[in-house]
């Protein structure tokens, strides 16, 4: 089953499965409702889905979280656009298999579709090399929300906001130094190097 809401690529993903006979396509999606949907109706080995299709409240990780919930037996494949560590770390961690970018080698998707049904995860080299992980290492929990105190989500959660370390430390009656200790904290956990990786992060989480 594939799932993205631009037409061309899932006219690509197709040729690229139909290669050697590798993948027969049981259904195509263009938004996360019809993905559903289809799911219930047509029966399929495995889902190649994009992260980001518009539909609010019900795209990204919230759409693989219930994947998850409604189909756990499901091998899924994310391909994305996104470039960001902790971000591909939460994707790993709702139980997707495979995750690509976008922007990587299109040779990759039938490799991936071959481990995935095999129940082994496979990452794509580009976030390999996002993530430090050497080629057949699983990325498993760690850099993810969870290993955050709450008070550092706090922070990040204030500062994509648009708050600044001063504001928050004026907001939350703590030192200026603490709060950005704890900002940095945070961003290393999370493998986080940049405000803008901060801002994709939180808005993508939702907090």
């Amino acid at each position: 089953m594939l799932a993205d809401d631009h037409p061309v690529v899932l006219k690509g993903l197709s040729l690229a499965l139909a290669k050697d006979g590798l993948a027969t396509i049981a259904g195509e999606a263009q938004s996360p409702d019809e993905l559903l949907a289809l799911l219930l109706d047509t029966p399929c080995d495995a889902l190649i889905t994009d992260f980001s299709m518009p539909a609010p409240g019900r795209d990204g990780l919230a759409l693989l979280a219930e994947l998850r919930g409604r189909f756990p037996a499901l091998p899924v494949m994310v391909i994305t656009t996104l470039a960001n560590p902790a971000l591909y770390r939460e994707i790993l961690a709702t139980g997707v298999l495979g995750l690509i970018g976008k922007s990587g080698d299109a040779r990759e998707i039938p490799e991936a579709l071959v481990e995935i049904v095999s129940n082994h995860v496979y990452l794509g080299s580009s976030v390999r090399a996002l993530l430090g992980a050497p080629p057949g290492t699983p990325m498993g929990k760690s850099g993810t929300l969870a290993d955050l105190s709450p008070r550092e989500v706090t922070i990040l959660r204030l500062f994509a906001g648009g708050n600044s370390v001063t504001d928050i430390a004026r907001e939350t009656g703590r030192g200026l130094s603490t709060i950005s200790q704890q900002k940095t904290n945070a961003m290393r956990k999370l493998g986080l190097e940049t405000d803008a990786e901060i801002f994709e992060y939180i808005d993508r989480l939702r907090l």
